[in-house]
């Protein structure tokens, strides 16, 4: 039997119907803070009482001499062998402050693990009862050392849990019927989404909104932060009905939690926006560099990066009808005055804000699967740009610790595997 542990040594289009949750325990240290030197150049001012940070554009190559790697110290996952190991469609990770970590997959269970990766013990499972799932899409740490999971369609609400897997809790989080998407603050609010399809078909871009809350912890609306354009979309018809799809280099709205703050922010330019669980606007970060034009030429390397992508796992003729149907997809949509400012935010530990650069089609492969070396830009807690990071080969982050990083990856035979990976903070 292949060993599911090893110590030291994903997503096109797709949305599973089931996803389950993982619990780690990986070994944590205590980092001291890291000397920096942010740029001389960022400009901070206070404007009644937002921080607003204005950044000129990094150097290329620019870094703040910090390092993840080079091996992961811990790696669960396994081609075959006992249930608990095998993983599938891991989604979502975060640690609890005694090491532990919760990530989900598909077997609607909180699995946890001791800090050498040994399972130990799984929670909830699937079904209707309390502290059970039909389609468990994400874990996040919640205050007290707590467990916060929830469904894909969250009109169940969120469940939390204690430290021993009790479940404590039940947490609403209204009756909308779309998909949820949400963020735990520091402090235990929630940062929600509801998305809101558009409003009439029609030809060109489509826009569509999300509504974003921020509740308390007892499940309350403390503040909304109203309605933002979120995806772009079109109408495609390719023999059946029209249908929608987000349109090549759809830009969106990205949110995230900053410690205690909520981040909303537009990635159609490069600033990131930060509100007070009151609602209040409180942090501006921007950087000051050209957008990239959305173009023909691009859509079509992206194209050809996509096809490379599907070449990895689809027999030639089932490629070569992927081609002639994705390439009408192509040709079809209409294009964004420009590609997206940025990828995915994070804060760490440390509240330093990470942002993934927008990878380049023809350049920088953007199928998760395929990602290189994925660079995130980093700034420090008060906004100014610190330099590029870069994460290991296929790497999908879920958080950024004092001195690790948490995330998860797809090996040979698309085998799914658990990392932790250590993070130096050096200085330039």
């Amino acid at each position: 039997m292949e060993t599911a542990l090893h110590t030291m040594n994903r997503r096109f289009l797709t949305v599973p119907n089931v996803v389950a949750s993982l619990v780690l325990i990986p070994a944590c240290h205590e980092a001291p803070d890291p000397p920096e030197t942010p740029s001389p150049a960022a400009q901070l001012r206070d404007s009644a009482g937002i921080l607003i940070t204005e950044n000129p554009p990094p150097p290329e190559g620019s870094s703040p001499g910090w390092e993840i790697g080079p091996e992961p110290t811990v790696t669960i996952g396994a081609a075959e062998g006992e249930a608990p190991y095998l993983l599938h469609s891991v989604r979502r990770a975060a640690t609890l402050s005694d090491g532990r970590i919760v990530a989900d997959g598909a077997s609607d269970e909180v699995r946890v693990f001791d800090p050498d990766g040994v399972h130990l013990v799984s929670w909830g499972g699937e079904g209707e009862g309390p502290g059970e799932f039909d389609a468990l899409s994400g874990v996040a740490r919640w205050r007290g050392d707590s467990v916060a999971a929830w469904n894909f369609y969250t009109t169940r609400g969120l469940s939390i849990f204690d430290s021993e897997g009790n479940l404590s809790r039940k947490l609403s989080l209204g009756s909308e019927p779309n998909h949820t998407r949400i963020a735990v603050l520091r402090i235990g609010a929630v940062l929600r989404d509801f998305w809101i399809r558009p409003a009439a078909p029609g030809p060109g871009i489509l826009y569509a909104h999300s509504r974003y809350d921020i509740m308390d912890g007892d499940g309350g609306i403390a503040a909304s932060l109203g309605t933002h354009p979120a995806s772009e979309h079109f109408r495609y018809e390719y023999d059946r009905p029209a249908l929608r799809g987000d349109v090549v280099f759809s830009r969106s709205v990205v949110a995230a939690a900053w410690g205690d703050l909520a981040v909303v922010s537009s990635n159609r330019k490069y600033e990131i926006r930060a509100h007070t669980t009151d609602g209040a606007l409180r942090r501006i970060v921007r950087l000051d560099r050209p957008l990239t034009p959305a173009t023909r030429s691009l859509a079509m390397l992206d194209f050809e990066d996509m096809m490379r992508h599907q070449a990895t796992w689809l027999s030639e003729e089932s490629l070569k009808m992927e081609r002639e149907r994705v390439g009408g997809f192509y040709d079809a949509s209409p294009l964004p005055e420009t590609l997206p400012a940025f990828g995915t935010i994070m804060a760490d530990a440390l509240d330093h804000l990470w942002v993934r650069e927008y990878p380049l089609p023809g350049r920088d492969l953007r199928w998760p699967r395929d990602i290189p070396h994925t660079r995130w830009l980093v700034f420090d807690p008060e906004g100014r740009v610190l330099g590029f990071v870069e994460a290991p080969r296929g790497l999908v982050i879920y958080e950024i610790g004092a001195d690790y990083v948490l995330g998860s990856r797809v090996g040979d035979l698309q085998v799914e595997y658990v990392e932790v990976w250590p993070l130096r903070r050096g200085s330039r």
